[in-house]
């Protein structure tokens, strides 16, 4: 079985759980749907949120698997998720580098008590693919670096209001403090761009990566990170927070089209990815 069968079947999973809950929220604008399936909807919007956050890092593996190879993809792996690990552990205990904060129980168990397991793993998932596109972007290694900071805070644009509000209904981690955005202070963004900066020069160190260097990273890499943006833009849209759903459509309308622009093979068949680009 080639990494692309398996990328898409996982990808086809990934897909529909978030579909299942988008259309299981809106189910419960329907008055006797919410009556019913009320006494399960702890478990309705856990069990999606699992899959999601357990689907996440694999999806990405087995995007990248052949462009970088068993050895440098277990490397990646390993390498973001211990620095994702460490700072969400030194945030946790210090509030350093993101402002005081702590995890609810909705995502699980946790290391040591405070940072949910699933955590490390989705720093490696969206920094790799934030990597490859702010590549694509071709400012060079420490452009690159900054890029892909840029574009995991893009990420938490809508991610942040939706799981720490939640709409009033469910909430994953908390500022006790509170913040002008949406209850987030702004010094939690220098924390995201500084661990995120970290990763990405991590993977410089263990050898990089061209920038969609084959046809599968280079025709999924935009609609898997897309579609992990757009997944907490639908929560904050469907529970109350319109506002944070517009900026992030608007973030990653923009963040798409300036990658559009400087890297015009996106808009080809993905021969030209395979010849060399000098950044």
């Amino acid at each position: 079985m080639t990494a692309r069968r398996v990328f898409l079947g996982f990808f086809g999973l990934f897909a529909a759980t978030i579909a299942f809950a988008i259309l299981g929220t809106l189910s419960l604008f329907i008055g006797p749907v919410r009556d019913f399936f009320m006494p399960y909807y702890e478990s309705l919007v856990a069990a999606p949120t699992w899959t999601y956050m357990a689907l996440l890092p694999v999806i990405t593996l087995a995007l990248y698997w052949e462009t970088l190879g068993p050895w440098k993809s277990v490397l990646f792996l390993l390498a973001a998720s211990l620095i994702g690990a460490g700072s969400e552990l030194l945030g946790t205990n210090t509030g350093i580098p993101f402002a005081p904060y702590s995890y609810t129980d909705r995502l699980g168990p946790k290391i040591l008590g405070d940072v949910p397991y699933f955590i490390p793993t989705s720093w490696y998932a969206l920094s790799l693919l934030s990597y490859d596109l702010g590549g694509r972007l071709r400012v060079g290694v420490a452009g690159r670096a900054i890029a892909t900071a840029v574009l995991m805070i893009v990420w938490d644009v809508s991610l942040d209001p939706a799981m720490n509000q939640g709409g009033g209904t469910f909430v994953f981690w908390d500022y006790p403090g509170g913040g002008p955005y949406f209850g987030m202070p702004w010094v939690n963004w220098y924390g995201w761009f500084v661990t995120s900066i970290l990763i990405a020069l991590a993977f410089e160190v263990l050898g990089g990566m061209r920038p969609a260097p084959d046809k599968l990273t280079l025709k999924w890499a935009e609609p898997v990170y897309a579609l992990n943006v757009l997944f907490p833009i639908s929560i904050c849209l469907l529970y109350g927070l319109p506002v944070a759903g517009v900026i992030g459509l608007v973030t990653l309308a923009a963040s798409l089209a300036l990658i559009r622009w400087r890297w015009p093979h996106s808009r080809t068949s993905g021969l030209e990815a395979d010849r060399p680009v000098l950044v």
